[in-house]
């Protein structure tokens, strides 16, 4: 009776381990808890935006797994953890949990998630400077890496026909009298520091190496970047991003930094207008954009069976054909699996979004270490703020950077 129950599952195509999973027929709900950045208010309409991106994966997933339900709770990522937390408490926690790579690393330190087991499957198809980001003590993973989402140039085409490929272009064309966004948040400025030549002393105070008079020469000179910039008449600096995409769609700004999780959004206002583009790097540096990497934790309350179902979602996600065809039906982020292929020569938005990425190869030991977790990203852009209104010095700012990464580290 076992074996011929065995073949009907498989048969269905129910059993993706094998005929071990006997009941692998009977329905399975599965919650999952999703970290809104804290930019984006919670609203009917970004309840449905992330609805109808989880239900591409989920309804694909279905196809093979077609008795398994996902009931999706969104939370603002700042109050993420402390909500798991308190779900947890009660027993009613999720069964998995999408959110960025130190929101994920978070969770586990605090005992709110369990590692990911599947370790060498994912090391054969995962990105490696990807996974550093979710490794945590005794070399587990925190979570496994699902998307990831790029940092770019956004500009509106009838104002600024050709994208600027150097950082020096950027104030010529404020200079010309068109309007530049650039937001105040430091996770978002960071890619400056490459571009300027900042980054490589950035990572060796990252990495606990003594400071040399070069490396503060470096950051310094970057923080001055900063400085000059703000006071340009054409250069605005804004607290918040989402600001920065409704100013661009409504025309008052020509160029911002945005997301490829914007580009959707700002399709539809400007439609062929909407240029799209990588940062500009420097004469002799690359641009270090900071991108969000999207990863899925395992919770503490899952039953056997909806353990069961989430690895096997898990495995499903990681499969280069899901993460290819994900990436094409949305052209919203890319894959994290480095054997998908992406097709660049048909979408310049593709393009940008590869480029972006191998300009961001250059900042892993940085964000390795720190990844600008909420905490260290709101200190950095305080620090930052005064230096952008002229109220201290790169000078000062400088010293002051270097002391809170020091303090960070330790």
């Amino acid at each position: 009776m076992r074996h011929r129950r065995c073949l009907t599952v498989a048969a269905l195509g129910l059993a993706l381990s094998g005929c071990s999973q006997i009941n692998a027929s009977l329905p399975v709900n599965l919650y999952l808890a999703i970290g809104v950045p804290d930019s984006r208010t919670i609203t009917e309409e970004s309840h449905r935006f992330f609805r109808q991106r989880v239900d591409l994966v989920v309804k694909e997933f279905q196809r093979i797994r077609p008795n398994i339900n996902v009931q999706l709770a969104v939370y603002p990522e700042h109050a993420l953890v402390d909500r798991i937390q308190k779900r947890n408490s009660a027993e009613l926690g999720p069964d998995l949990i999408l959110s960025d790579a130190y929101i994920s690393r978070e969770l586990f330190n605090k005992g709110l998630t369990d590692p990911i087991p599947d370790q060498a499957l994912l090391r054969r198809n995962i990105f490696a400077n990807l996974l550093q980001r979710v490794v945590v003590k005794k070399n587990q993973l925190a979570s496994q890496p699902f998307l990831i989402y790029l940092q770019l140039a956004c500009f509106d085409r009838r104002q600024i026909p050709q994208a600027p490929t150097r950082i020096r272009e950027l104030l010529s064309i404020s200079a010309a009298g068109k309007n530049i966004g650039l937001s105040l948040d430091s996770a978002q400025l960071f890619w400056t520091a490459g571009s300027l030549g900042a980054l490589p002393a950035l990572n060796r105070v990252s990495s606990g190496q003594p400071v040399k008079a070069e490396d503060r020469e470096a950051i310094t000179n970057w923080l001055e970047w900063l400085n000059q910039a703000a006071m340009q008449q054409r250069i605005s600096f804004y607290p918040d991003a989402s600001e920065l995409t409704q100013d661009l769609k409504s025309g008052e700004i020509s160029w911002i930094t945005c997301s490829s999780s914007n580009i959707e959004d700002l399709r539809k206002t400007l439609g062929t207008r909407l240029g799209v583009s990588p940062l500009p790097s420097g004469e002799t540096h690359s641009a270090s954009p900071f991108n969000r990497l999207r990863t899925f934790s395992l919770g503490k309350n899952s039953s056997s069976r909806q353990r069961k179902a989430s690895l096997a979602f898990l495995r499903y996600l990681a499969q280069p054909q899901t993460q290819r065809d994900l990436t094409l039906r949305t052209l919203s982020f890319l894959p994290v699996n480095r054997h998908v292929k992406v097709p660049v020569a048909s979408s310049a938005v593709l393009r940008a979004m590869v480029a972006s990425r191998r300009q961001s190869e250059g900042s892993t030991t940085f964000l390795q270490h720190f990844d600008l977790s909420q905490n260290l990203r709101e200190r950095v852009t305080l620090l930052l703020t005064p230096l952008v209104y002229g109220v201290e010095s790169a000078e000062q700012a400088s010293e002051q950077l270097i002391d809170l990464l020091n303090e960070a580290r330790q």
